[in-house]
């Protein structure tokens, strides 16, 4: 569904079969290994200087915002959802503004 949305690009990450430290309710009860992964996917993200980031799973969504935010790096982080909805509408997707 995302390739065919005029204007995206998708690429894969490195190790983007590794966690991202969330996995349920692991990130609250091993925070310190949690943060590790989480800025161990950050890190592989920022590698690739997207524009923006889409996962679909709400816990990766918090914690790679969450892990970019600690490196001083935010980017756009949306759910596919939103990309969709944005290309339907014709509209800028959010956070790109």
């Amino acid at each position: 569904v995302l390739r065919s949305i005029p204007g995206i690009e998708l690429t894969d990450i490195p190790e983007a079969e590794v966690c991202c430290g969330s996995a349920g309710t692991y990130n609250l009860l091993e925070p310190e290994t949690a943060n590790q992964l989480g800025e161990r996917k950050a890190r592989n993200i920022l590698s690739m200087q997207p524009d923006m980031i889409a996962t679909a799973n709400p816990g990766c969504l918090l914690q790679i915002k969450a892990s970019l935010n600690r490196l001083g790096t935010p980017i756009p982080s949306l759910h596919p959802v939103q990309l969709v909805d944005a290309s339907i509408r014709g509209v800028t997707p959010p956070g790109l503004v």
